[in-house]
């Protein structure tokens, strides 16, 4: 994935419906925004971003796709699916 291309806005600043909360995810580390330590909320329930992207037991939730973004308090990442 190149840098220039963010899998959760698309170029008119909308939000992209195909992407899933692991796609969106595994850019945000890649491109070092956030680690793998962080915490995520989803749907208000919260989880270690590792365990989204790396865990043998990773949560179903994980590959659903992101029907909304919120801000979070101190860089947070909120997502509803």
């Amino acid at each position: 994935m190149e840098l220039n291309y963010d899998p959760l806005w698309d170029e008119r600043g909308e939000l992209r419906r195909d992407c899933t909360v692991r796609e969106a995810l595994a850019w945000l580390t890649k491109h070092g925004s956030h680690s793998a330590g962080e915490s995520v909320c989803i749907n208000g329930v919260s989880y270690k971003l590792g365990c989204l992207l790396y865990g043998p037991n990773r949560p179903e939730i994980a590959d659903k796709p992101i029907s909304r973004v919120y801000d979070g308090y101190y860089r947070q990442l909120n997502f509803n699916v």
